[in-house]
């Protein structure tokens, strides 16, 4: 991780805290300071808001998208949608008025502070990344499918994380041989900027994700903007954290051997894609060329996972959050994608969906309600 900066101000001076040999535990309570002080990490939170923040080792940036939804309105989002698909994303603007966001940004200086030492003592588990495109990235071959018995998708409202390492433990519990690749997870990424907004307090699943584990690590800035057509694959992701609803606690990085892997495979949904809807009032996708171009992107996912030997996948809800793209038909794509003949025969040995939406039912009109009724079941 890059140096920090230190604070010139007398005020914003950084005290001491006491770090032990992985878990970097710091007590730095600053008295006099008109700046909100972390329960987690010494430094103040106007500085972790600064959107010039300095880069980490592995070259991660902010993002505007996920934070730049924050408090607008429904109609405003909906305009959004309707957006110039080649516009990078505004500059993050930072919202201190949020305490979630304050809270999640000392969250993502203490994981940006603790990941290094933990990296070294998990040699097995290196920060790496690589790009896959048009240009290294072709149709799957039936020759090399594995020809396991089919499996049926189950859709469940929970956290990717939480979702993968339940199915570890489950692959884990019925296998006598434990799998050499651990479970790839569909980090759904914005495709400016490594990690989204996680260092500023923004919340997304990608966010999700990186306040969790070393993916952003991964995630270097030469592999931006993600190719249309491509995605970064993470081969080994170190997770050290509980999910936001257990406080974001950290898991006992004193045994570093014993913290949880996945693998992560990033690429980006279509952003703001012209909508209409239809005489039931379903939203639909205005241009047929986006419902290919989102196809295509599922190709992408799934050619990945199959190149890299994974047969455990957790996805999700493609571009149905802050991107807009309508969630009912694409979770027709995912149907019509799992149907070609390409991704049929046995590639996959279990199927997740982790559609993250609380207090939202099977019934619902949600993300979660619309990719169960859709896909939950279906058997690949």
């Amino acid at each position: 991780m890059a140096k920090e900066q230190e604070d010139r101000s007398p005020q914003h001076k950084k005290p001491g805290f006491i770090q032990s040999k992985l878990t970097s535990a710091f007590f730095a309570p600053q008295h006099g300071s008109n700046s909100t002080t972390s329960p987690y990490f010494a430094k103040p939170v106007a500085n972790l808001l600064d959107p010039q923040d300095e880069a980490m080792t592995s070259d991660t940036e902010e993002t505007g998208t996920a934070g730049a939804t924050k408090g607008v309105s429904k109609l405003n989002l909906y305009t959004e949608r309707r957006s110039n698909l080649n516009r990078p994303p505004p500059p993050l603007k930072s919202s201190p008025s949020s305490r979630r966001s304050v809270m999640l940004a000392h969250v993502a200086a203490e994981t940006k502070a603790v990941l290094p030492n933990v990296l070294k003592f998990t040699p097995n588990a290196p920060p790496k990344g690589e790009l896959y495109g048009p240009g290294n990235l072709f149709r799957l071959e039936r020759d090399y499918c594995p020809k396991l018995p089919s499996t049926k998708i189950r859709v469940v409202n929970g956290d990717s994380i939480d979702a993968a390492l339940s199915l570890s433990l489950r692959t884990a519990a019925r296998s006598s041989t434990p799998t050499s690749k651990p479970v790839l997870i569909l980090n759904m990424a914005n495709a400016y900027h490594s990690g989204g907004g996680w260092k500023h307090g923004t919340l997304a699943q990608e966010e999700a994700l990186s306040y969790r584990s070393s993916l952003p690590f991964t995630l270097k800035t030469r592999y931006y903007p993600i190719p249309e057509f491509g995605g970064i694959y993470s081969p080994t992701v170190v997770v050290i954290r509980e999910n936001m609803a257990q406080g974001h606690e950290l898991l006992d990085l004193s045994k570093p051997d014993d913290l949880p892997v996945v693998s992560c495979v990033s690429v980006a949904a279509i952003r703001g894609p012209d909508i209409v809807r239809d005489a039931g009032g379903r939203e639909k996708y205005n241009h047929k060329q986006d419902r290919e171009t989102m196809k295509e992107k599922m190709r992408v996912v799934l050619r990945i996972a199959a190149v890299r030997k994974h047969r455990i996948l957790v996805l999700g809800a493609l571009g149905c959050g802050a991107f807009g793209n309508p969630r009912t038909e694409v979770v027709q794509c995912w149907r019509e994608i799992f149907e070609e003949r390409e991704f049929g025969g046995g590639w996959w040995e279990s199927i997740v969906f982790a559609v993250m939406e609380p207090g939202e039912q099977k019934d619902g009109d949600g993300n979660f309600g619309v990719f169960f009724r859709g896909l939950d079941g279906v058997e690949v």
